[in-house]
């Protein structure tokens, strides 16, 4: 399949569309952050500040960036605070972080039935349904709760976050025997795998990091809502990313751009087909982000 990609120096209908992106919504592992979630390095490891300087042009150039992410609220409020952002969406969508600086921000359930006067947060909700256990328990050393670079799995006030190796359909069916109508979500793949962990994955087998998330919701319908609640127009949004939770902001979005290595997930060529909105960077990862950033300078000029 020969796949749209997105040109160093935008022309004709795509230039004006990529001139008009005034907002950025941004993967952040394995799609502006090199393996380790690490801003100062390249995709091979070596100190570089492609990334940073590439978020500098485009910042200068008045185009905001918006972190969108499946991490919880301590991780990515430390992330914006470090590189100067003050929106972000965490966990799939169900954290809308409006204005950092003022502390405006709201929960998204989408299709859940979530009261705010309860006391109890939405990852509560879940937790208490007992599926978690039922999915550590059944495939030890393959799955654990995503640790989230240690800071601990009950930081989360939404998802549940967890990283390994299982059948997707397998675990879906656990979590529909739960009747609360939640949905085992495939989040890419691991680049990185901090410490500790108990996963006893084999060779060849990088582990995927997933959520279990209300019905309805996913970082497209997270998109969607910051930016109805921002006043923001669909047509000045770009959208990055490198797997299937990502490829839903396709339809929520100007533009939806994969990073190279998002051609690895099986979801990427129905993306690709279904929409005409959707480009493939050169490069992958801090390269493919830089490049994305390239053009749409590029195209103001």
């Amino acid at each position: 399949m020969a796949y749209p990609m997105l040109p160093a120096r935008p022309e004709g209908g795509l230039r004006e569309r990529l001139a008009n992106v005034r907002y950025v919504f941004t993967d952040l592992d394995a799609t502006m952050l090199a393996p380790g979630s690490c801003a100062l390095r390249g995709n091979d490891g070596t100190p570089s500040l492609k990334l940073v300087e590439s978020i500098v042009a485009l910042v200068r150039a008045g185009i905001e960036i918006i972190p969108c992410s499946g991490r919880n609220r301590a991780m990515l409020q430390e992330d914006c605070r470090i590189l100067g952002f003050n929106s972000y969406i965490g966990e799939m969508g169900g954290l809308l972080m409006l204005d950092l600086h003022a502390d405006e921000w709201e929960f998204f359930c989408g299709d859940m039935p979530f009261d705010p006067a309860s006391g109890r947060t939405p990852h509560q909700v879940i937790e208490d349904a007992g599926v978690c256990e039922e999915i550590l328990s059944r495939w030890p050393g393959r799955i654990e709760y995503h640790n989230d670079m240690a800071a601990g799995f009950k930081h989360r006030e939404v998802t549940v976050g967890m990283r390994g190796e299982v059948p997707d359909g397998e675990a879906q069916a656990i979590l529909d025997k739960a009747g609360l109508g939640l949905v085992w979500a495939n989040n890419g793949y691991l680049t990185h795998v901090s410490k500790p962990t108990t996963l006893k994955l084999g060779p060849g087998e990088p582990g995927r990091a997933f959520n279990i998330l209300p019905k309805g919701l996913d970082k497209g319908r997270g998109i969607e809502r910051f930016c109805k609640l921002k006043g923001i127009r669909p047509s000045c949004t770009l959208a990055i990313g490198d797997s299937c939770s990502d490829f839903l902001a396709a339809d929520h979005v100007g533009t939806f751009v994969c990073v190279n290595n998002a051609l690895r997930d099986p979801a990427a060529p129905s993306l690709i087909e279904a929409h005409d909105n959707v480009l493939v960077t050169p490069g992958e990862v801090v390269d493919g982000w830089a490049d994305t950033a390239s053009a749409l300078l590029a195209a103001r000029q």
